[in-house]
């Protein structure tokens, strides 16, 4: 499984580009000068390797870094795989860190690995596949639901990151289990394996700590959604119905009544002007960004009642059913919402129907499970 890109939009991410280029840099001086039978290309890989021992650490403590910039050089496969992974997935790493942040973390993510390898396989190592597991393992936490698409034989598919990375460590462990090293080396599994747990640690205690702001994208928000849909599961296999209808025919969670600036009253459906509609649409956005989420999806949801065949209405009822499930914590009004759209009559486009059924299953719920 190679992975070809994410579906995540990254600025700038200097560090990245220019430690991809510092890698294939060195990889071609030490390839072209070995070659060539030059002194100082087999100079660099002997300073630059990392021999694990105490002796080489007190005194050759660079070695725990400088070995993550050399690569096989009698190949291209080695250096070309892990540059292309460093940069799928430390772009959006370096996007959430910054980049002096990133450098950081990469230079810790090889030593690491590094001494990971020691503990385990102790053996000479050269290659930047230790530290781009950290970045690996931190892409798993902060962008767990991200798309990657990757190519399997001959096809190219889109899989979860979380996912990814998971069948990333099964295999390395797997080979790990199962290692032969031969008399010219193997694969650090091992170092791997350190990489992907450091990764993910730092960053889950980066955010746990409020060190690194938390979003609606990272590892704890992914399982936060599924206590939710565990919790909503429960519910329905115990023959309870966590949801009521009002009388405008919009489904009401119960447990609402403890939301008192959502109004469970019938929405007005004097219909606005095309100026009154416009107002409406900015004053929603502007409550979102404000952080008044409850406000922002009561007027998303009452514009929509009153300019029902308005070009928005389908837009701003999917909104309110987003804001309702992921920031105001009712998955009940949310699923209602969304299923609204599914049973519209003319029928709602077909964007608005798949991402209205992606809200429902990550809500937890069935495009069925609200009584009409």
């Amino acid at each position: 499984m190679i992975p070809l890109g994410t579906d995540r939009i990254t600025r700038k991410t200097p560090v990245t580009t220019a430690l991809i280029a510092v890698n294939i840099v060195i990889f071609l001086l030490v390839s072209l000068g070995l070659n060539g039978q030059s002194s100082i290309a087999a100079e660099i890989m002997r300073v630059g390797t990392f021999y694990p021992g105490f002796r080489t650490v007190i005194t050759h403590p660079w070695t725990l870094a400088t070995y993550a910039f050399l690569h096989d050089p009698s190949g291209l496969g080695h250096v070309a795989f892990n540059m292309l992974f460093l940069w799928i997935f430390g772009r959006s790493v370096e996007d959430r860190l910054g980049p002096l942040w990133f450098l950081a973390f990469y230079l810790a993510g090889a030593i690491v690995a590094a001494l990971g390898e020691w503990m385990l396989d102790p053996a000479p190592m050269i290659g930047a596949s230790g530290a781009i597991a950290a970045a690996t393992g931190a892409f798993a936490a902060l962008c767990p639901r991200s798309r990657v698409r990757v190519l399997f034989f001959f096809s190219i598919i889109e899989v979860p990151g979380i996912v990814l990375v998971l069948i990333f460590v099964g295999l390395d462990l797997f080979g790990q289990l199962g290692k032969t090293i031969s008399e010219h080396g193997g694969v650090a599994y091992s170092a791997h394996l350190f990489g992907y747990a450091f990764g993910m640690a730092t960053m889950l205690a980066l955010l746990a700590m409020g060190i690194l702001r938390r979003t609606d994208f990272d590892l704890f928000f992914l399982m936060k959604q599924w206590r939710r849909r565990r919790v909503m599961r429960a519910a329905l296999q115990q023959g309870a119905n966590p949801w009521t209808n009002d009388a405008s025919g919009v489904a009401i969670q119960s447990s609402s009544a403890n939301l008192p600036s959502v109004s469970t009253t019938p929405i007005a459906r004097r219909p606005l002007s095309d100026e009154d509609a416009k107002r409406e649409l900015v004053d929603a956005s502007a409550r979102w960004t404000r952080g008044e989420f409850s406000g922002a999806a009561t007027t998303w949801e009452r514009f929509a009642m009153r300019c029902p065949s308005h070009p928005d209405a389908d837009g701003a009822i999917l909104l309110a059913a987003m804001t309702f499930v992921r920031k105001l914590n009712d998955p009940g009004r949310g699923i209602a919402l969304a299923r609204r759209l599914l049973l519209r009559v003319p029928v709602a486009t077909a964007e608005i129907l798949h991402q209205a059924r992606e809200l429902i299953a990550e809500a937890g719920g069935t495009e069925d499970s609200v009584a009409s």
